[in-house]
Formats: C-alpha cells, structure tokens, sequence
C-alpha cells in the first residue's frame, strides 16, 4: 500500500529523471488493476478523478463535468479501491474545488490519510468557455477558487497540477506557484494537426517559464495520442512529460481485448 509522499520527496524523484535524460510519464487511472500495471510499467505518477469511472462505464469522459454523481465523492471511492494495491508510485487526485457542499481542507485532509500525495483541479471550469463560464466566474465557481486550492494544498505538503488551456491560464498557475502544469491541447474535434499542438504547447510554455521555470511541463490531449507523437512534441518543446487517460489506459486495454477475442475466435477444432 502507498503512503503519502511529501511533496519535495516528490519533486526531487522527478527531477532524477528528468536530470538523467529521462520523459517523465502521469499515467491515468481509473481502476487498482490499471494502477498495478500503470506503475509496473514505470509510470512516475498515478492519476485518477471522476471521469475514469464514466470511461470504464463505456462512457465519454466529458460526462465528468456533467451532475450525473458527485466528482469528490467519487474520488475519495477511488482512492481507498487504488491506494491499497500501488506500492511505491505518488497518487494525485482530482478536487472539484468550487463544490459548494464540501470542506475542501478536510477533504485535502481525508485524501493525504488515504495515501493520496497530490492533487489537480478537476473537474475543471477551464474546461468550459463562452457565456456559461462567465456565469460561473460571476457566481464564484470560478478558476480562482480553484487556485486558491492548489495553494492550501501546497501548504499541506501535497503536489500541485493544474490543467491549463491559454495563456491567461498559464499565467496565473505559474504564478500561484503550482508543481506541475499540464498543457492541454484539445479534444477530438476540432483536432489539431501535430505541428498545430507543438506550436501551442510552445506558446504556453514559454509563459509558464517565464513566470515560474520551477514549474515542470507536461503535455496532453489530442493529437498527442501515443508514443510517438509524444516524442515529437518531447523534442521540439519544453515539456518533460506526458498525462494521459485514453492512451494509457483505455486504447490500450480495448485493442488488446478485441485482438484477444478474436484470437479465441479464430480457434478450429483438430
């Protein structure tokens, strides 16, 4: 079972790697048995939020920022099922930290007792543009809050990430001092050729490093949807790192099971 990890303990098994040339890799995770294979695999760190218990329901991960359930609710779930099963790898979980109805210190509190050693805004109204979210911000769901977040956080010890989508975005992470920034480049459509995605991820970075250059950089979203489109965006930016859910965890587990189930099929007596 994983303990809390202190956030500069962290910090400087991060730095190893990166120091010794090395990508660094958050890989996302939704169940224990994906968590085991994610760390076997040499993940660096294991991230979870509610939007993994929609994608292993067969459903869209937006369904995340939708009131079907509780996202911190469902976080505190997933932390007591993955925490037991991880040995060694630092868990960050998602804090909706404009939910109106929690304690968010006390839930900082439950999530470090469980063995969760960081934290990252989600869901996230980042996510959300146009007159809803400007809604959101005049009524106090805004992204400030969820700043503030991170900062308590941090105060307690924790690892800190942030989503972040622009410039504006970016500015005020690096600001608040935040651990990781996670550039996000979109979803599916519109999709964003690769040279597009590089040069957005170059536009943010040089924002974040101008602010704060503690600040480790690590990129997600389509296009980047593998390996080697990861090593693309590796060499020609800033970054040091890749997030992923769908990549990690969900394509992989799907093909795998399809090629698995037709193999069984293809089987002829004699």
């Amino acid at each position: 079972m994983v303990d809390f990890i202190p956030r500069e303990e962290i910090i400087r098994r991060l730095l190893k790697e990166v120091n010794e040339g090395k990508p660094l890799v958050i890989a996302g995770v939704s169940l224990g048995e994906t968590a085991k294979a994610a760390e076997d695999g040499g993940a660096d760190l294991l991230l979870f939020y509610n939007s993994g218990r929609f994608r292993m329901a067969g459903i869209g991960s937006l369904a995340g920022l939708m009131p079907y359930a509780n996202a911190n609710d469902i976080t505190v779930e997933m932390a007591r099922e993955i925490a037991p099963v991880v040995k060694r790898v630092p868990l960050i979980g998602g804090v909706c930290a404009t939910d109106p109805f929690r304690n968010i210190k006390k839930l900082l509190i439950e999530l470090k007792e469980i063995g969760v050693s960081g934290v990252i805004n989600f869901p996230t109204v980042c996510m959300i543009d146009g007159i809803f979210r400007e809604n959101l911000e005049e009524q106090g769901f805004s992204f400030n809050v969820e700043i503030e977040m991170l900062k308590m956080a941090s105060k307690m010890d924790m690892l800190t990430s942030s989503y972040i989508f622009n410039i504006q975005e970016a500015e005020r992470v690096a600001g608040a001092d935040v651990d990781i920034a996670i550039i996000h480049v979109g979803y599916r459509k519109p999709l964003l050729t690769i040279e597009q995605a590089i040069e957005k991820v170059k536009e943010i970075s040089a924002v974040i490093k101008r602010v704060n250059d503690r600040t480790l950089i690590f990129c997600h979203g389509d296009p980047i949807v593998d390996a080697k489109t990861f090593k693309k965006v590796y060499d020609e930016t800033d970054v040091v790192g890749f997030m992923g859910f769908t990549g990690i965890e969900r394509e992989p587990s799907i093909k795998a099971i399809r090629s698995t189930v037709r193999e069984f099929k293809t089987v002829k007596k004699g």
